[in-house]
Formats: C-alpha cells, sequence, structure tokens
C-alpha cells in the first residue's frame, strides 16, 4: 500500500511538472503584442478670409500649414485651393476661393500666432494651440 501511495505520488508530481512545463513553454513562443505607434494628435485654430473665421482643425505630429489646407480643400469645396511649385522657393499658395494671387497686386499670406513666418507653408511645421491667418492683401515687404 505504502508502495502505491508513493507510486501515486511520483505520478502527480510528475503530472504537475509536466503541466507547468508545457505552460511555460506556451508562453516564451507566443509572439509578444507589438507597440501600436500613437500618431500624436493636437488642435489648431484657423482662420482664411472669406472662407473660416476660427475653425479648430485636428492636425498630426509634423502637419505643415500648407497640409492642413490640402486636407481641408479635400474635405470642404468651398477652399478651392490652388498651389504652385517653385523651384528654389517650395510651393505657394496661388488661389483661395475666388481670390487669385496678383489680383490688385494682393497675394495670399499667413501668419501663424499673429507673426508671418519667414518660410512657406509647405515648411512651417504646426504645434497644439497655434492659430493660423490666411488672409489676401498687397505685401509690406
Amino acid at each position: 500500500m505504502k508502495k502505491d501511495l508513493l507510486k501515486v505520488s511520483i505520478l502527480i508530481v510528475f503530472t504537475l511538472a509536466l503541466i507547468g512545463g508545457v505552460s511555460f513553454l506556451i508562453n516564451q513562443t507566443k509572439p509578444s503584442p507589438s507597440p501600436v505607434s500613437q500618431i500624436k494628435t493636437a488642435t489648431i485654430s484657423l482662420s482664411v478670409q472669406d472662407v473660416y473665421e476660427g475653425k479648430q482643425v485636428a492636425i498630426a505630429e509634423g502637419e505643415t500649414v500648407l497640409r492642413v489646407l490640402e486636407k481641408l480643400n479635400a474635405e470642404d469645396t468651398k477652399l478651392q485651393l490652388s498651389t504652385k511649385t517653385y523651384k528654389g522657393l517650395g510651393v505657394l499658395v496661388e488661389g483661395i476661393g475666388a481670390h487669385k494671387n496678383g489680383t490688385d497686386t494682393k497675394y495670399w499670406q499667413y501668419k501663424v500666432n499673429s507673426v508671418m513666418p519667414q518660410i512657406g507653408a509647405d515648411q512651417y511645421i504646426l504645434k497644439a494651440g497655434d492659430s493660423i491667418e490666411w488672409f489676401f492683401a498687397t505685401s509690406k515687404e
């Protein structure tokens, strides 16, 4: 009887060790979940003369002033954005809505946080909370 009890005890220990080992191996071979890349988003305020006033727009990290207009243009027919690429200068806004550059010596210009950047809209990278204003006026510079 003691031998039978010993055999059963050994069998139980062996079975538990086997189950534990198999469980360990299964957990080791599971692929670890890959981290999901989180795209950081933020909100900016956009005003475009005769089109938008203080429109809140969601932007992705690294987005430019021009990219915001391009995205809105794809969604909103009243924007009617037209651009032109100039070698050495980059992409310039040629027209928005009914206003086209050169009309009455006026051109599309932009400000970010009330300051006119000295780079093109295709190069200016936005930050959360920025306020963009596009206006059609005679250049003062």
